[in-house]
């Protein structure tokens, strides 16, 4: 008898244990195809049976996040961590939220400190490090990094994360070691060969910048950021041909990238192949009206040729983007004067002179690429 009803004791133990299992997964379903709302029910039909699951709180967290209700998030999460102390994955994503609801400075470091807990793992040294560089807490950031390091020299990501930090502080002759060390380890390491390019880009090693753009190509056929910065390395080196196949290959994978279209102007430019340049800004200023280069481009580029109407117009949409443009002024006052419009030209050179002894700045073209890829130390 007593075997009996150990059996069925155990067969309803393994019952539950089946169909929890089963709702976990029904659960899991729903979250990775992004009904959130759905997932969520799942998970607190879970919690309603047993609330001591640490791992359904961390993933009810997640749904919470995905559904953007941050604050039962963090509920979650800290449910998680309250339930198993050494849930590093859940202090990282507690400290995450809580910097988004921009929780208070003493609570957040509370959390950071909670994942010092293990001083001798390196993955807990990797998760605080991650933690600082969000708050903005750099030098720290830099120390856990190097701690982790120091744990586990094969920790790529530590290395790559590393690398971001230098080049954050235009550190960018660390940044390459740190990069170099993360693509020794990881050799198809897309990100890290990027930002290496870019660190060789900014110290002038321009031939190592084309090497590592190559090869994230070489990787990832369809990573356009690298194909826009190899083209600005090969501008840059004069070898435009060689540009305007690299942002011919990039608008192909973007059509409506409008700065794309712009290089690629600048690159006709100096080949001097005007009528391609004039084609090009178009296409810049079609996909973004707000982008003020190639507009001062097409005016100096219709200037040269005396089509003084279409000179006017274009150095007048550079003004009313940046009214502080001086040279957009000097410009279209040379276009009013080749119109015979002596009145216009000389309040443009007057604003002119005002503008460049007012603000006494030289007007800098958009930025040619991103810094790089993101802010964020992510792989």
């Amino acid at each position: 008898m007593r075997k009996a009803i150990t059996g069925i004791v155990l067969f309803l133990l393994f019952s539950h244990y089946g169909y929890a299992k089963e709702l976990s997964a029904v659960a899991d379903k729903y979250l990775d195809e992004g009904s959130w709302d759905k997932a969520i029910g799942e998970y607190e039909k879970l919690l309603a049976k047993n609330k001591n699951q640490p791992e359904i709180y961390f993933k009810l967290g997640n749904a919470y996040c995905k559904k953007g209700d941050l604050e039962k998030a963090v509920e979650s999460f800290t449910a998680a961590t309250q339930l198993k102390p050494d849930y590093a994955e859940a202090y990282q994503r507690l400290c995450e939220v809580s910097a988004q609801i921009g929780a208070p400075e003493d609570e957040l470091k509370t959390r950071l400190n909670e994942m010092q807990k293990s001083p001798n793992d390196a993955g807990a040294h990797f998760r605080l490090a991650d933690c600082y560089y969000k708050r903005k807490y750099f030098e720290d950031a830099q120390r856990e990094y190097e701690a982790t390091i120091a744990l586990d020299p094969g920790k790529t990501e530590a290395y790559f994360n590393l690398g971001v930090l230098y080049q954050d502080f235009n550190s960018h002759d660390k940044a390459i070691d740190a990069y170099q060390k993360a693509v020794e380890l990881s050799p198809d390491y897309v990100k890290a060969h990027f930002n290496l390019g870019i660190a060789y880009n900014k110290t002038g090693r321009l031939e190592d910048a084309v090497r590592e753009y190559r090869r994230v190509i070489e990787i990832r056929q369809d990573y356009q950021d690298a194909y826009v910065n190899l083209g600005i390395v090969y501008f840059v080196l004069r070898s435009y041909s060689d540009a305007v196949e690299s942002f011919n290959n990039a608008s192909a994978l973007d059509s409506n990238n409008a700065r794309v279209y712009y290089y690629l102007g600048n690159v006709y430019s100096k080949m001097d192949k005007v009528d391609n340049a004039v084609v090009e800004y178009k296409k810049a200023v079609k996909i973004n009206p707000r982008l003020v280069a190639p507009h001062f481009n097409l005016g100096v580029i219709y200037l040269k040729k005396q089509m003084a109407d279409q000179a006017v117009e274009e150095f007048t949409q550079v003004i009313v983007l940046d009214h502080d443009y001086a040279e957009a002024y000097q410009n279209r006052g040379k276009a009013y004067e080749l119109k015979g419009d002596k009145i216009n030209a000389q309040n443009d050179y007057h604003s002119y002179q005002h503008a460049k002894s007012a603000f006494a700045r030289t007007y800098k073209e958009e930025n040619l690429s991103p810094y790089y890829e993101g802010s964020s130390p992510e792989k």
